[in-house]
C-alpha cells in the first residue's frame, strides 16, 4: 500500500524495510506526510535542544504566522533604524498588553 501511495515499486519499499537502501529526500517527505509524522520521527532522530528565542526569532515567528506582522515587515524594508527601534518597542508593549 505504501508503494502504491508513493507511486514507487514494492521492491523499493522492501529494500527500505530490509535496510538495503534508504528513501530519498522527496520520498521521506512523502512518507512523513502519508503517516502524519515529522521527518525527524521517521528517522528516529532525537529532539534537537532549542536555544532560547531571541528578539529576532520572536519577530520572525510573528511575521511567519501573522499576516498583519507580515505587512508591517514589508512596510519596514525602507524604514530608518530609529523608526524600527521605536516600532519594536511599541510592538513589545502591545504584546505585553495582549498577554493580560
Amino acid at each position: 500500500k505504501v508503494a502504491d501511495k508513493l507511486n514507487i515499486t514494492q521492491g523499493a519499499v522492501s529494500q527500505w524495510e530490509q535496510g538495503k537502501s534508504n528513501p530519498d529526500t522527496n520520498q521521506l517527505i512523502a512518507l512523513a506526510d502519508l503517516f502524519g509524522v515529522s521527518i525527524d520521527d521517521l528517522l528516529d532522530r532525537p529532539e534537537v535542544p532549542q536555544r532560547p528565542m531571541d528578539e529576532g526569532d520572536f519577530f520572525r515567528e510573528k511575521v511567519r504566522r501573522d499576516p498583519e506582522y507580515r505587512l508591517l515587515f514589508h512596510a519596514a524594508k525602507n524604514a530608518k533604524p530609529e523608526h524600527l527601534r521605536a516600532a519594536t518597542a511599541m510592538l513589545k508593549a502591545l504584546e505585553g498588553k495582549n498577554d493580560n
